[in-house]
């Protein structure tokens, strides 16, 4: 029989969970350390603002204080729950730039180039627009389309026709044939409802009975023996629970539990086990290293008219957007408030997008958690690609004390200028006469700040993680590579890592998507009916 113990039960675990317990002949443990993510919050797309105001379902991570963001620590949100922080992000569904994944595979990992990985990503889609080349149509995970174009807001509608007045490119699918440009969003929603990979992958997959899934049981450590990993330690309502396996030990804790995970069971560097009193059984230099994240800033721009969002927050209108939910699961609460993205580049010469625009039609700060009482819209800007690499590593050899988390934020001085040219952008996009029946003053950054000086005081005082973070457990062959092409953990057999913190460089956008596909992927390669590629 085949055996898989999966650690974690978040996008990707989810996913694995379901695809490898429909070979009837299989054995699958799923181990989550949050709970079922049941309830209204988790459901309702609007309700990731109060999710991530209350904290439910998040381990609440901060960083390490930041030099490159004046000292700061970043508050650092991760899912813990099923569906992981695909059950709490902000819905939005990009896949990255074709390009990203060739780079993957120039860098020596088989399998991995774009189309490669376009069966993949069709395979999850049940897409709003119909299927085509690009797109699925009969996938698990349901994809809208934020609005038709006639159905925007005054104020999305005015951002798409500022952009071609500035000039900017538009697109009719940034998930298609053509990522550059402007256009309207895609959603993990269908019907009214999140589509997180529990609510979908693992919910179709509940009743199997070769399936069995653990909630609220924290992993402590895998167990290795004899350079093989043979099963998992956890804590499950005050009880260790050892649960062993023939087969696989499949890792799919997220860029941050999972380098910390195998740091725990002496699987990383020599010097820092050591320093932890975590006896070594594998010098495995590249864990918790090539830390990567999107870090954004918002131009943050008041209105002359109530057309944002704010309304939605008051008490009055709050309840009627719910009632109205509960009553016939419509109205505004099916909206995760994003209408429009835009990816553009920085300057001339470079093959692709290097910065995203988000435009929430809301004004907010402290990652959402504190709501500013103006209409508005901001212009959330992050660059894509940073050269900027930190890393992840136990503060301790206690399971429960967080880890330690260094993204190194604007350690490389280009991706302050990307950062600039950003918001140097994003004004000129709002002085186009297109919103000028709208516009009132910039409240941030300000228009007295305009200089590269004031700019990067500014983006250093404000800029805030986007979510984002990959690269931990890197896939590759170089010296801080984790896992191999198959996602293998490098000298350790029966264990693969299967999550973000395989990907070698970030993608080009929000990487919920393409984690869902590596997942897809993985579970291709382990059950052994990759269409692609063949070991």
């Amino acid at each position: 029989m085949k055996d898989y113990i999966i650690i974690g039960g978040g996008t990707a675990g989810c996913i694995l969970a379901s695809r490898l317990s429909e070979d009837v002949t299989a054995r699958v443990t799923l181990v989550e350390a949050g709970g079922s993510g049941d309830g209204l919050l988790y459901r309702m797309p609007a309700g990731y603002l109060q999710l991530m105001k209350s904290g439910n379902g998040n381990w609440g991570f901060h960083s390490v204080p930041q030099a490159g963001l004046g000292g700061r620590a970043m508050y650092f949100p991760r899912g813990r729950v099923l569906g992981g922080s695909g059950a709490l992000n902000g819905l939005v569904y990009v896949r990255g730039n074709p390009g990203d994944f060739d780079h993957w595979a120039r860098l020596g990992n088989r399998g991995w180039s774009y189309s490669d990985c376009l069966p993949f990503f069709r395979a999850i889609e049940c897409f709003e627009g119909g299927e085509d080349d690009y797109r699925g149509g009969d996938g698990p995970i349901g994809v809208s389309i934020a609005a038709k174009p006639d159905d925007m807001s005054p104020i999305g509608q005015a951002l798409m026709a500022a952009a071609a007045e500035a000039g900017f490119p538009a697109t009719p699918d940034y998930n298609g044939a053509q990522q550059e440009g402007f256009a309207r969003a895609n959603a993990n929603v269908s019907r009214g409802r999140r589509q997180s990979s529990a609510s979908t992958y693992l919910a179709a997959a509940r009743g199997r009975r070769n399936l069995r899934i653990v909630t609220n049981a924290m992993t402590t450590r895998i167990l290795l023996r004899g350079g093989r990993a043979y099963g998992v330690e956890y804590r499950h309502k005050g009880r260790t629970v050892q649960l062993e396996t023939s087969g696989e030990v499949i890792l799919a804790g997220g860029a941050i539990n999972s380098p910390q995970l195998l740091q725990l069971s002496g699987i990383g560097p020599a010097a820092l086990l050591r320093d932890h009193g975590v006896p070594m059984v594998h010098d495995l230099p590249g864990v918790g290293e090539n830390l990567q994240d999107h870090v954004g800033v918002m131009v943050k721009q008041e209105i002359t008219q109530p057309y944002s969002a704010l309304a939605y927050t008051q008490p009055l209108k709050a309840l009627m957007a719910l009632s109205q939910y509960l009553l016939s699961g419509t109205g505004p609460a099916t909206s995760n408030g994003m209408e429009v993205l835009a990816f553009l580049k920085s300057r001339p010469g470079i093959d692709y997008p290097d910065v995203q625009y988000h435009f929430p039609m809301l004004l907010y700060t402290d990652h959402g958690r504190e709501i500013i009482q103006r209409e508005g819209f901001s212009a959330y800007a992050n660059g894509l690609r940073p050269n900027s690499r930190g890393r992840v590593t136990i503060a301790s050899a206690d399971p429960a004390a967080a880890p330690r988390i260094d993204p190194n934020y604007f350690s490389d001085p280009d991706d302050l200028r990307v950062t600039r040219d950003a918001i140097h952008m994003a004004r000129a996009l709002i002085a186009q006469p297109a919103l000028d029946g709208f516009r009132g003053p910039e409240l941030e950054p300000g228009k007295d700040v305009r200089d590269d000086t004031a700019l990067n005081a500014f983006i250093k005082r404000t800029a805030v993680s986007v979510y984002h973070p990959v690269g931990t457990c890197s896939m590759g062959q170089g010296p801080l590579a984790v896992v191999d092409d198959r996602l293998r953990v490098h000298g350790v057999e029966g264990l693969r890592v299967v999550d973000a913190s395989i990907m070698p460089t970030i993608t080009s956008g929000n990487t919920n998507a393409p984690t869902m596909m590596i997942a897809e992927r993985a579970a291709a390669f382990i059950a052994g009916i990759d269409p692609v590629h063949h070991d």
